[in-house]
């Protein structure tokens, strides 16, 4: 169907307005909705007198972890909430959103993916291996991205530690304050000294995760780490052919021909264009220090 100029008798076919592009999605609202989306996941399976199958397969259970080889769910916990206390996944979510969305722009959206789920990991471990040397009865799951959270939070508050936020929506505090209630609050709670706010029956904070998020959070930023760094090289590394070798070695300073750096240059600036520079693998910063050389030479 046609949009057509009515001016007089002219017939001619008007373009249709440019349609603008949306946006896409930030790195924080896609981990939002896998959660939420996760979070129907558990309500669907829901069972009578039983956790729902989400749940079951998802959860940290300590010996399934430790006995059984289980280790997915040090990272599928964070992405699963209380199916009771709409609280836990809200504020969980909330945090997130607010606090993500500016770490995210300071890191950078595919290294903040990493961050992510490296500190969901971190916290499982710490939260598994605390469920699996102090064995309190009824204490043996645990479950919520606060881990991964709190690790969101440490960048923010050591980015911004002035900037303030609403505790409780209400006061308003520094956040590098904020961050020392938070570490006071979780190291008592740990020690059984703090009470345990906004959870239901039955239910316990993850102390031991909230910490292991803090201290990712805090050596991720003193030591200056670039996961997604790390990873390119690392997968740069499984990526290249090694080459045969050869017993015979040939030698002759007087025939050496001349090197074309010009191809391997063009196909490493369209790499950094697009990736980076971070994306680099050895031999290849190598071949820039290599033309470089080169270069200089020849001007000489």
């Amino acid at each position: 169907m046609g949009i057509y100029d009515r001016d007089g008798n002219s017939s001619t076919v008007s373009q249709p307005p440019t349609v603008a592009s949306r946006r896409p999605l930030s790195m924080v609202a896609k981990i939002v909705l896998v959660t939420v989306g996760v979070f129907l996941l558990q309500l669907l399976t829901q069972r009578p007198q039983a956790d729902s199958l989400a749940f079951d397969w998802l959860a940290i259970e300590r010996d399934l972890v430790f006995s059984h080889g289980q280790v997915w769910r040090l990272l599928t916990y964070a992405f699963i909430h209380s199916e009771t206390q709409l609280l836990h996944i809200g504020c969980n979510m909330l945090g997130l959103f607010f606090l993500g969305r500016i770490v995210s722009q300071t890191l950078g959206e595919r290294e903040f993916l990493w961050v992510y789920l490296a500190s969901a990991v971190f916290s499982g471990m710490v939260q598994a291996s605390s469920m699996a040397i102090f064995r309190t009865p009824g204490q043996d799951w645990a479950l919520g991205a606060s881990g991964a959270v709190c690790a969101v939070f440490v960048l923010f508050a050591l980015h911004y530690p002035r900037m303030k936020l609403y505790f409780f929506g209400i006061l308003p505090i520094e956040a590098r304050w904020l961050l020392a209630v938070a570490v006071a609050w979780d190291g008592l709670g740990f020690l059984g000294l703090a009470p345990s706010l906004i959870v239901g029956d039955g239910a316990k904070v993850g102390h031991a995760a909230h910490l292991g998020g803090l201290a990712f959070g805090f050596l991720y930023f003193q030591w200056n780490m670039n996961l997604t760094r790390w990873w390119d090289q690392f997968a740069g590394r499984l990526n290249e052919t090694p080459k045969p070798r050869s017993n015979l070695k040939v030698y002759n300073p007087g025939s050496q021909p001349e090197v074309d750096y010009s191809t391997k240059i063009d196909d490493i600036l369209a790499k950094i264009s697009a990736h980076g520079e971070a994306s680099l693998t050895d031999r290849e910063r190598r071949i820039l220090t290599q033309a470089s050389e080169h270069l200089k030479n020849t001007r000489s």
